[in-house]
């Protein structure tokens, strides 16, 4: 018996020692959207927004409750997902921030939709044969 209660205790501290490995996804700010504009990470992953375009811009949860704020060409901000939080979102920023004349001359706002889909599994594309197609990246693997 104190055996099976000493195997039990070692894989307990093992198991709760384990780091728990979270991804990080990547969505690129590219003047008018975003790349890619819906993204698949669990509850405890990061999403990385970087912005590649020429122009700032945001992503901003669209209840507000969370926002990059306002990311200039070459900056990047990591947000954290967790449950319960808003999923979609957009370049339009909170009206008290002073973007001090960062937008240009136009005034053109272009408004980029995203969303963050933590509940679903992302889709998997099947071929004719009913198996999964390879991943873009899996051919250069290969």
């Amino acid at each position: 018996m104190l055996r099976k209660t000493g195997l039990f205790s070692v894989l307990a501290a093992v198991a709760l020692a384990a780091p728990l490995h979270a991804e990080e996804h990547y969505v690129m700010l590219l003047d008018t959207g975003y790349f890619p504009d819906l993204v698949h990470p669990s509850v405890g992953d990061t999403v990385r927004f970087y912005n590649q375009g020429e122009l700032p811009m945001s992503a901003t949860a669209s209840d507000g409750s969370w926002s990059t704020g306002l990311l200039l060409p070459g900056q990047d901000y990591t947000l954290e997902v967790v449950d319960g939080m808003k999923a979609t979102y957009n370049n339009l920023l909170p009206d008290a921030l002073d973007l001090g004349g960062l937008l240009g001359t136009t005034g053109e706002v272009v408004e980029a939709i995203g969303q963050i889909d933590y509940l679903n599994p992302p889709p998997v594309d099947l071929g004719s044969d009913g198996k999964p197609l390879m991943l873009a990246d899996e051919a250069y693997d290969n």
